[in-house]
Parts: structure tokens; C-alpha cells; sequence
């Protein structure tokens, strides 16, 4: 150690140089570091959509989802499957085992494409093939933006500025939500059909087979070889029109002319999108994981300054990732500004204004190495890492103050310059380090923490030991080579340091003239912080005050339209709209669909709606999430005083995926048995006190007809049932049978009954039901027309909008929030399990925060285990005995006491940040350490 001081010592050239160094190489990590939101860590997670146009929840779940779930339950690697029977598709969220190594992950990804890819008796109208793909927590969009006006006007621009878009480096994806491509639709006369003896079949099919392109081989002349190749696409809709559908022997001919007419249609996809109170639609943006977020945002933001929106188009960007990283940044510049000015400051009052400014230049140092080392090992700089600097940038000048303090009184004692320097870093290395040493292994454990959370934090504490590593060696070889060229003159004690010091002396003697007074004192105050602790501070790994948006989830009667739901929708909208402008930044209406994520693009029924509600900064209003949720729900219930609909307001969290504050799973595959259950539970959380948002997650369908067939009809008349459903899924919802040509783009071809013809009297016996049926004709193998009502017969009865699976079996899962004040997630979910254990042929599951919440503050248990074993082995090594570290380690609960008052009277719930903060200081060591050699007695106190 002495010669490596002395080398820098003598050689302030070579230090100059390196502090060069170390300033360009830092501004050249703060410009090309990665900077992004939150850290991208692994989910293992795949997802899987399978779209079926026109099929019913139950349908999707027989004939779609329960085929995928067979076939890949037996893959190696999956924890859980959850999925999700809804009208028109299928969703299936595949969680892999936590601990995948990245190559067992693309493992896992293979064999699930692989066995789906087996699967060949899908239905026939299912549209393409199921889409997979992973899940990563990168593809949260990091802008949002909304934009009000018609279809018209808002369709080719925004495709248009959607490419412009794409281009940019750093963007991976942008999704248009609420504007569904354009299509034509063949609207059958059913009439003028029957009139000419076809069927909804027999014209999909011309279409189909006339629609025809393609190369046909290669010919061999004796002008050499010849490519053959059919050129029938449709270009235009009189080529549409004049399609001949049928033609006898004299060559006359029905065109598709004489039996329909064609209308340009946005695709419906029953989803309605509004922006603040508008029709509209949305603009996500996503980023590349491997690209800087602040640099992505700047790129589309300089293209969305030059933009000139079409008329009556009006836009607001609702959401921004980059905002709070810049907020982060700029808090930890202003941080590191301010502590070194106090540093200089309160050091200048003490010693002199050399020492203080030397002592504090190790704040900028120290930053700078941190940052070094992240663009090294290729960890960007997010919220996570950046936690970590704030955390630490309080300790960065400790180890300094020790050797600056040293160095002075050595001066004073009479020692030369080189002499004082060498001899503060000799005699002060040890407790400087097992100071260091402490803290680093108080924060180790955090990386013990596990699941995502823990996937989440672990740069928190690589933060603090790299800071606090790049600190040791900032004042063991750099600050004595400052302090040596640096012209410092003895200080005089000032008056006030005398005054802490005959306060400070009066206090230990009193409490070791009252030792027995004084530790029942301090034991009493333990206990009461420990049952203040335990009883006054709730658990809540990260707490959501800061928190920007919330959504509101609302289902209106059933059989509402579109029309009925955004009349209701428009009252909460107009409150939420009418609050304060530095609260209420926008809001994004769905209709159609319930979900948390703004970007779905397909809806379920229309008598659903999700309210995105986007706040403003934190630090721009005075109330926090929770709060202006409080007071829209008064309001919604007083909008619902006849309880006419029903609503549920949820956080939309920040942080790692933590789930709801409790969500209970109900597994059966039996009915009845669930529904019973699940209806108990409701009504025990009804029950509790400080539970509110119940929502049982489940969704009644609209109520349908059945059709039984008769199946002796159909094989007198030579038709099968595939043959009746697809002519009235054909009828009803239309089937894309082909596409058309077009400059720019391709247009799809659907084909349907006119919507002039209704159904809503099929189920009637009456001459509007007969005529209804009538007009549904199906063509059998000889030509001849088959009327509907002689192989049909119509029963009604009640559907799922939604039906869930886990792990293969049929699920209901309720969530509900909870009011932390009264009870927290942990809390409740015992009490649930305490009154509601499993059952046979029932299970019930937990997940959500009360499992993740266990799961971390049992990580911080061990950690603080092993951190306080760390302590003790480094004092133990120190000291070199077993019995006095614990005399000192004595000191280490009383902490609860400070902790306790803190927690308690600014009414702040347990954290990860408040856990990785209180673990084991590194006072207790370095005061330790300094006490074995009283030559190393500092000059505060004497």
C-alpha cells in the first residue's frame, strides 16, 4: 500500500493523465450508454393468438385452445399455462420456469412452435395460422399517442406516417389501434339469390376460383424457353362486378352484379377508440431492447414536430417513457451538484477550503467510474441503476474525510507532506475498508432476492459496491497526491465543534455513570419501534405513489350497442375530462373490450369499455393516483345509483410485474361447483373491511341461439353440417374469401348476407321466422336449394363472453384491491385461505402481489442474514476475536428505533428501497476499527 501511495505520489503527471482519461472516457459512457425506462429483464414468457372470425367463446375453447393446450402440456420447461376462450379468438400465455437460461428459453420457444405446427384440424374459417411469440418486458410502447378526427381523414395518414415511423433506428414496431384496414364487402341479395338458384357458397366460391394468379411452369420453343404464367387477380371493382357466376349453355350468365353490391367498409373488429372524448384512434410506438430509449423518443419527436395533421385531426402524446428518465437523470445530477457543494461547504466551516474541495471532488469521480463500468458490461442506465447512484452518492465522500482528516493532523503534528500522506492512507486503510467492506456486504444479499423483483434490483446493489470500490481507491491513491500539491494552512477549531464535543462527552458519561437507566430506555424504545413496525407498517415492496394512469373497466347491460355504451361512457369521460389540467393529462376510451393493455386491437362485445386514464408528472399535482381514484369512484357510484352497471378502477402499476393486490383463482373443471365458490369468496371480500374493486373477471356472453340439426335431413338431402355452418357464418359475419389488387395496397374481399335481412325472429314459429330461414337456401350436391328451416331447429339459451383455463382446466379468477391503511394483500390472502381451503376437485390458487411480496421480504430476511454474518467474519478479522464484534454487532437493532419513527410518522410503507436501505451500516466497523489504535483517533471528537 505505501508504495503504490508514494507512485502516485511522486509522479502527478501520470495522475493528471489518468484523470483525463477517466473525465473523456466518462462523458463518452454518458453519451453511448444504453438509456432506457426500466431494465429489460427476462420473462419467459410466450404468447399465442389464434384468430376465428364469427366463433364463439365455447367454440374457440373445443376446437381451438384445448387442441393447443393438449398438444404442448407435455413440453419441458413450462411452469403454468393461462388461457383465454373469447369470442373470435384464442389466448394463451405460456410461463416458463424462472430459472431458464436464455438457450433452454429459445429451447422452450422451438418446441412450443413445433408441436403447434402439428396440430392440422383447426377450423376452417380460422384466419391465417396461430401467431407466437415472446413476451418480453421490452415491448411495453414507449410512446403513446392519440388522435381524434374521421376514418377518412385519419386512416392514410397515420399509414403513412406509420412508415415514416418505422424507419427511424431504435423503433421496432408501431401498432394503429381503432383503425381497421379497409375492405369491400360483397353484400348478397338474398332474394335475388335464391331467384338465380345460388347459395352464400357457391358465390364465395366463384370469387375465390376466378380471383387466380400465379406462374404456371416454363416451355421450350425455337425461340428458346418460355415462362407461362396466369395473370386473373381483380384490379378493379367492375373486373369485381362483372364476375360470372354461372353460365349455361347458351352463354348467358349471372354476374355477381345481378345478386350483390359492393361497399368500401373498415374492417370491423367491435372495437370503438375515443380520445378525450373523441372518436379516434391510437399510435403505439415500440423501441428495439438494444437501443437508447431517450435517443428512439428524440428521433420520432423531431418527426412529429415537422408534421401538418390533416383537417379536423387533432393529436396528444399521452405517454412518454422517456419523461421519468429524464427526471431520474436530472434528480441525480442535481444530487451530485448539491452534495458537493455541501460537502465543500460544511468541510471549508471545519478544515479549509482545499481539503473540502479535494474531498468532495471524489462525488464526480466516483459517478464517473460507476458509469464506466455500466457501459462496459453493457447495463444501461434506467431507473433501477439510477437508484442505485442516489443511494449511494451520500457515501462517497466518508472514506475521503477519514484520510483528509488524517493528512491534516499529521500536518499539525509536525510530519512533512509526503510523509503525512503516506501515513494517512497506512494507518487509515484498514478501518476505511472494513468501513467499505460492511456496507458492500450489507448489500450483497439483494442480489438473493428473487423471482422478477429480483431480476428487477439487482443493479441497486452492484451500484453501491462498484461506487463504493471506485471511492476506496479515489482516496487511497488520488486524494493524498491532491492533498500534497494543495497549499493547506492549520485550521482552528471552531467554537461550535467544542460545544458537540462537551455535549457529546456529558452524554456518554451520563449514560455510563446510568448505564442500566440508559439501556432500559433505549430496550424499551426497541420494543415499542419493533411492535410499531410490525403493526403500523405495512409491506409494499414498491410503492405506487408515484404512479401516472389507471384504467377503468365497466360493463353495461347486456345487449347494449355500441351506441347505448358510449352514450354512458361519454358521463365519465366528461367528469374525468372537467378535473384539474395539472392532474388529468388525457384519457383512452375502448369500447368493446375490458382489458389493461391500451394496445389490444380486437374487441369481444359492445356492451364493454376500458377508460385509460394518463396522469401528469408526480411532481406536477398535488394528489397521487390512489386519490383521484377515490374520487372518480364517488362519482361513478353516483352515477350508478340503480346499480345499472358494473365497475372496477385499477392502478396501473410501475416497476416489475407484480400482479393485483390479491388475485384468487378458483380451478374446477366442474361448473357449478366453481361458480358456487367463486360467489362465496365474493361475498367473504364484500365482508372485509378494506377491500374494495372486487371483480370477478367474469364476463356473460350474449345470449345465443342453438341450432340443432337434424341429421337425418341433411343425409336425405346430401349436405353436412359443415355445409349449414359455414353458410350461416358466411351470412352473419362474412368470410374474407380472396383480396384485390390495388396501387398501393391489397383490399380484402368479404362476402355476407345484406344486413337488410335481420334473424332476430329465428326462433319464432311465425311467418317472419319461416321467411327468415327461407332465405338462407343451401345448395346440395345436385343443384337443388335446401331451405334452412327443414334441417334446423332453434333453442336459446345463455353464453361466457370469456372462458379461462390453468394449466388445461377451467378457471375463475377474482381480483380485488385493497386499502393498505387497513389490511395489506399478505393479510387478506391468509384470511382467504384460512376460510376457504381446497376442496376435491377444486383447488384454489394464489397470485399477484401477496406472493410476490413474500417472496422479496423473505429475500431481505436472508439478506440481512447474511449481511449481518458478513459484518460480523470482517469486525471478527479486524479485531481478530469472536466475542468483542458482537459487543459492537449489539448496536445493530437499535436501528428499528430510527427506522421505526421515519416509517411511522411520515406514514411510509416497508419497501425494497427502505429494506436495501436500513440493512447494516458501516459506522459500527469504521468506529470499531479506529478504536483499536488510538494513533488513529480523528479530530471530531478528540
Amino acid at each position: 500500500m505505501k508504495n503504490i501511495v508514494q507512485f502516485f505520489i511522486e509522479r502527478k503527471m501520470v495522475l493528471d493523465i489518468f484523470l483525463a482519461a477517466l473525465f473523456l472516457f466518462g462523458y463518452f459512457s454518458i453519451v453511448n450508454s444504453k438509456k432506457e425506462g426500466f431494465p429489460e429483464i427476462p420473462l419467459n414468457k410466450i404468447f399465442v393468438q389464434t384468430i376465428v372470425p364469427g366463433g364463439s367463446a365455447k367454440d374457440i375453447e373445443i376446437n381451438v385452445t384445448s387442441k393447443i393446450e393438449d398438444q404442448i402440456k407435455e413440453v419441458e420447461g413450462i411452469k403454468e399455462i393461462i388461457s383465454y376462450s373469447e369470442e373470435g379468438v384464442s389466448k394463451i400465455e405460456i410461463q416458463g420456469l424462472e430459472k431458464l437460461k436464455p438457450s433452454q428459453f429459445q429451447k422452450l420457444f422451438s418446441d412450443i412452435e413445433n408441436a403447434i405446427s402439428k396440430i392440422d384440424d383447426f377450423p376452417t374459417n380460422i384466419k391465417g395460422k396461430p401467431s407466437i411469440w415472446e413476451v418480453k418486458s421490452s415491448d411495453m410502447p414507449v410512446m403513446e399517442i392519440a388522435y381524434t378526427g374521421e376514418y377518412k381523414n385519419l386512416k392514410p395518414y397515420l399509414e403513412d406516417l406509420k412508415e415514416r415511423l418505422r424507419v427511424l433506428k431504435g423503433v421496432s414496431k408501431i401498432d394503429i389501434i381503432g383503425l381497421g384496414d379497409e375492405e369491400i364487402l360483397i353484400k348478397v341479395d338474398p332474394v335475388k339469390a335464391r331467384n338465380n338458384f345460388l347459395d352464400l357458397r357457391a358465390i364465395a366460391n366463384s370469387l375465390k376460383m376466378r380471383n387466380q394468379e400465379g406462374s404456371a411452369g416454363i416451355i421450350y420453343s425455337n425461340e428458346g424457353e418460355k415462362k407461362v404464367t396466369l395473370e386473373g387477380k381483380y384490379k378493379t371493382t367492375t373486373e369485381l362486378l362483372n364476375t360470372e357466376l354461372v353460365t349455361n349453355e347458351l352463354g348467358n350468365s349471372i354476374k355477381l352484379r345481378d345478386v350483390a353490391q359492393i361497399e368500401f367498409t373498415p374492417e370491423d373488429k367491435k372495437l370503438i377508440v375515443r380520445n378525450n372524448g373523441k372518436p379516434g384512434a391510437l399510435l403505439a410506438i415500440r423501441k428495439l431492447g438494444s437501443e437508447d430509449l431517450l435517443k428512439t423518443v428524440d428521433r420520432v419527436n423531431e418527426v412529429l414536430k415537422k408534421e401538418i395533421l390533416p383537417d379536423g385531426v387533432e393529436s396528444l402524446v399521452l405517454l412518454d417513457q422517456s419523461t421519468l428518465t429524464r427526471d431520474r437523470i436530472n434528480l441525480l445530477v442535481g444530487n451530485s451538484i448539491m452534495g458537493f457543494i455541501l460537502v465543500v461547504l460544511v468541510l471549508f466551516y471545519f478544515l479549509n477550503f482545499q481539503t473540502a474541495f479535494w474531498t468532495a471532488f471524489g462525488i464526480p469521480f466516483s459517478l464517473l467510474g460507476m458509469l464506466i463500468f455500466l457501459k462496459v458490461m453493457d447495463i444501461s442506465i434506467n431507473l433501477i441503476s439510477l437508484a442505485g447512484f442516489i443511494i449511494i452518492i451520500g457515501m462517497l465522500v466518508d472514506d475521503a474525510v477519514v484520510i483528509a482528516e488524517k493528512y491534516n493532523t499529521n500536518l499539525e503534528s509536525g510530519m512533512g507532506k509526503i510523509d503525512s500522506a503516506v501515513n494517512a492512507v497506512q494507518r487509515m486503510w484498514a478501518p476505511v475498508v472494513a468501513s467499505a467492506l460492511t456496507t458492500m456486504v450489507a448489500f450483497a444479499p439483494l442480489f438473493l432476492v428473487g423471482g422478477f423483483p429480483g431480476a428487477f434490483i439487482w443493479t441497486i446493489p452492484l451500484m453501491v459496491i462498484v461506487g463504493l470500490s471506485v471511492s476506496l481507491s479515489e482516496s487511497f491513491f488520488i486524494l493524498p497526491s491532491h492533498l500534497l500539491h494543495s497549499n493547506i494552512k492549520k485550521v482552528q477549531q471552531k467554537k461550535i465543534m467544542e460545544v458537540l464535543e462537551n455535549l457529546y462527552k456529558k452524554s456518554l458519561i451520563w449514560a455510563l455513570l446510568n448505564k442500566f437507566k440508559f439501556l432500559f430506555t433505549a430496550t424499551v424504545l426497541l420494543f415499542l419501534s419493533l411492535f410499531l413496525l410490525k403493526n403500523y407498517v405495512k409491506k409494499d415492496p414498491f410503492p405506487q405513489d408515484a404512479a401516472e394512469g389507471f384504467f377503468v373497466n365497466l360493463t353495461f347491460p347486456l345487449g347494449y350497442t355500441s351506441i347505448q355504451t358510449e352514450s354512458n361512457l361519454q358521463k365519465i369521460e366528461n367528469f374525468l375530462l372537467n378535473m384539474p389540467k395539472e392532474e388529468i393529462l388525457g384519457l383512452s376510451s375502448r369500447i368493446g373490450v375490458q382489458t389493461e393493455s391500451s394496445t389490444i386491437d380486437r374487441g369481444i362485445q359492445n356492451n364493454l369499455a376500458t377508460i385509460f386514464v394518463y396522469l401528469t408528472p408526480y411532481q406536477n399535482r398535488k394528489r397521487t393516483a390512489n386519490e383521484i381514484m377515490e374520487n372518480l369512484r364517488s362519482e361513478i357510484k353516483k352515477l350508478n345509483a340503480k346499480d345499472s352497471f358494473q365497475y372496477s378502477l385499477n392502478l396501473k402499476r410501475i416497476g416489475p410485474p407484480m400482479g393485483k393486490d390479491i388475485e384468487i383463482r378458483v380451478i374446477s373443471n366442474n361448473d357449478s361447483l366453481r361458480e358456487k365458490k367463486v360467489k362465496s369468496i365474493e361475498e367473504f371480500l364484500k365482508n372485509s373491511k378494506g377491500v374494495n374493486n372486487i371483480d370477478t373477471n367474469s364476463i356473460r356472453g350474449l345470449d345465443e341461439y342453438v341450432l340443432k340439426l337434424n341429421y337425418l335431413v341433411l343425409s336425405v338431402v346430401g349436405l353436412t353440417a359443415e355445409d349449414v355452418l359455414n353458410s350461416i357464418r358466411i351470412a352473419i359475419n362474412g368470410i374474407v374469401v380472396t383480396d384485390m389488387s390495388r396501387t398501393d395496397d391489397t383490399v380484402n374481399l368479404r362476402v355476407l348476407l345484406d344486413d337488410k335481412i335481420h334473424f332476430n325472429d329465428l326462433k319464432k314459429n311465425d311467418q317472419d321466422s319461416i321467411q327468415a330461414k327461407n332465405l338462407l337456401p343451401i345448395k346440395n350436391k345436385q343443384g337443388n336449394l335446401i331451405n334452412l328451416d327443414r334441417m334446423i331447429n332453434i333453442q336459446e339459451k345463455t353464453s361466457l363472453a370469456s372462458v379461462k383455463h390453468i394449466n388445461s382446466i377451467r378457471a375463475e379468477i377474482l381480483t380485488a384491491g385493497v386499502d393498505q391503511e387497513i389490511i395489506s394483500p399478505v393479510e387478506l390472502m391468509d384470511l382467504v385461505r384460512k376460510n376457504f381451503p381446497d376442496e376435491k376437485n377444486l383447488q384454489i390458487q394464489f397470485s399477484g402481489q401477496p406472493l410476490e411480496t413474500n417472496l422479496i421480504f423473505s429475500g431481505l430476511t436472508t439478506a440481512a442474514i447474511f449481511a449481518i454474518l458478513g459484518i460480523y467474519l470482517i469486525i471478527a478479522l479486524i479485531f481478530q476475536s469472536y466475542t468483542r464484534p458482537i459487543v459492537v454487532m449489539l448496536s445493530l437493532p437499535f436501528m428499528a428505533i430510527g427506522l421505526a419513527f421515519v416509517l411511522v410518522t411520515h406514514n411510509i410503507p416497508g419497501s425494497m428501497m427502505v429494506g436495501g436501505s436500513s440493512l447494516p451500516s458501516r459506522d459500527a466497523s469504521r468506529q470499531s476499527s479506529k478504536g483499536r489504535k488510538t494513533s488513529a483517533s480523528t479530530r471530531w471528537p478528540r
